[in-house]
């Protein structure tokens, strides 16, 4: 069978990981079957994500525990369309228990060997904890941890794991969007981008930003605590994990980083965006606001604290990182994403407006560069990405130029679990993964604190 472009994109990231094997992950000899997994009170989409494709050696059993199985119904209503679509359907068998005592059952069970993680926040770090405890490796989606209590329990928990041999990830999905990669990848050509600027407090050097809505009309199915800030977080260490990730990646690629000495958290602010009862019902199809969120309801409006920014040097580099939710997209939107990078010849500047289904690339040259120097280097970077971006090309626009990325590169499915899997047989997960994971939470939970300080 040949393999598809975006499989070998993968293949490609992975080998290219520097990586720093760890002791031998419990249970994992790379046989058939000897990975199962645990799905652990999958109330978010990203715990049936991992299971959106059927990978080699993973047993088709998945043991699902949870307290009640009404709020798993999404889960199992995903799984179900893996398992009946027509093109690659998946092979799943799942095997569930429902009770009060499912934490304790599940450890007891010890029935996988790859515990999977995606719901309610608070709670997460007792997961990862208890996971570990019992012997087995961690595939948790973001954010890990919500506050400095958490950060410190999660510093501990990975060293744990460590002695353990067992691994732990955090499901950074944004990694293998394509934008991401390719302006990855420009910006380490010094010929194009140039060097890295430091930028200024007023002005970082980077900026990694985001807009997201909390529903797209119709009924949505969001559970009511994710609007409870102690149990899904705020949007300081929410979704900026993801943005924060991709400045370490893309600035840095493949250096360990210590929080310690290399990091420091210079601002942070937050604040809040305001939903009606109507948009709240029509957000969780809940007829009204619950009293369990009384406390952030002022006025008949709930008032979330999901926006926010926190500027940080990094590696001595200014960077900064925005998150804003919006209550609904309009007719013809989608969440968006925006960003930019400064080298000594170019920047590199990610857009995107409603009515985009797809944000774009571009590129700006320094003014102090000649136009046709800047396009012949240009031509000459393009065509070297081609090999591993077959189709990547470039337009000519005012003042600057787009870099046209085919659609068709994308992974059609998210492909973290098996990045996560492949590190789990060849125990070659990237000696810099664990270190920047926490130094990414440093940042999350100590501007957190900065934010409410100010409040």
């Amino acid at each position: 069978m040949p393999i598809k472009i975006p499989d070998l994109l993968l293949i490609l990231f992975v080998c290219c990981s520097c990586s720093h094997p760890p002791k031998s992950a419990d249970g994992v000899q790379g046989k058939e079957g000897d990975i199962r997994i645990i799905q652990l009170d999958p109330t978010h989409s990203h715990a049936a994500a991992a299971q959106s494709d059927q990978i080699d050696r993973i047993d088709s059993n998945v043991y699902v525990y949870a307290p009640v199985q009404e709020d798993v119904t999404p889960y199992f209503q995903q799984i179900n369309a893996f398992n009946t679509r027509k093109i690659n359907p998946t092979r799943w068998h799942e095997l569930s228990y429902f009770g009060k005592d499912y934490l304790e059952k599940m450890a007891s069970d010890k029935k996988g060997n790859v515990v999977v993680l995606a719901g309610n926040n608070r709670i997460k770090i007792d997961y990862i904890e208890k996971s570990v405890n019992a012997g087995m490796n961690v595939f948790s989606d973001k954010p890990m941890v919500i506050n400095q209590a958490g950060f410190q329990r999660l510093e501990k928990v990975y060293q744990l794991a460590e002695k353990k041999g067992l691994m732990m990830f955090d499901m950074m999905t944004e990694r293998y969007s394509l934008i991401n990669r390719v302006q990855r990848s420009l910006m380490q050509d010094t010929l194009l981008f140039g060097r890295l600027l430091r930028g200024t407090a007023d002005h970082p050097s980077v900026l990694e930003s985001s807009v997201h809505h909390f529903y797209r009309g119709g009924k949505g199915t969001r559970p009511a605590w994710y609007f409870d800030v102690l149990q899904q977080g705020e949007g300081l260490v929410d979704v900026t994990t993801h943005l924060i990730d991709l400045t370490f990646w893309k600035m840095f690629p493949d250096k360990v980083l210590n929080y310690q000495k290399d990091i420091k958290v210079l601002t942070a602010n937050r604040s809040s965006v305001g939903l009606t009862g109507a948009e709240f019902s029509v957000a969780t199809s809940l007829p009204s606001i619950p009293s369990s969120l009384a406390q952030y309801t002022k006025d008949s409006t709930l008032e979330v604290y999901a926006n926010g920014s926190i500027t940080y040097l990094l590696n001595g580099v200014y960077t900064q990182v925005k998150v804003k939710w919006r209550p609904a997209t309009p007719p013809d939107g989608n969440d968006l994403r925006n960003g930019y990078a400064e080298g000594s010849r170019s920047i590199l500047l990610i857009q995107q407006v409603y009515g985009q289904k797809r944000p774009k690339l571009c590129i700006q040259k320094n003014s102090k560069i000649s136009d046709e120097q800047f396009r012949s280097q240009l031509k000459i970077t393009i065509s070297r990405l081609q090999s591993e971006y077959p189709g990547i090309s470039f337009t000519e626009e005012s003042k600057m130029f787009q870099i046209v990325i085919p659609s068709e590169l994308e992974n059609r499915y998210d492909p973290t679990f098996k990045v996560f899997i492949g590190y789990l047989r060849n125990k070659d997960m990237p000696k810099w993964e664990v270190p920047n994971t926490l130094a990414k939470y440093y940042i999350t939970t100590t501007a957190l604190e900065m934010a409410k300080g100010k409040n």
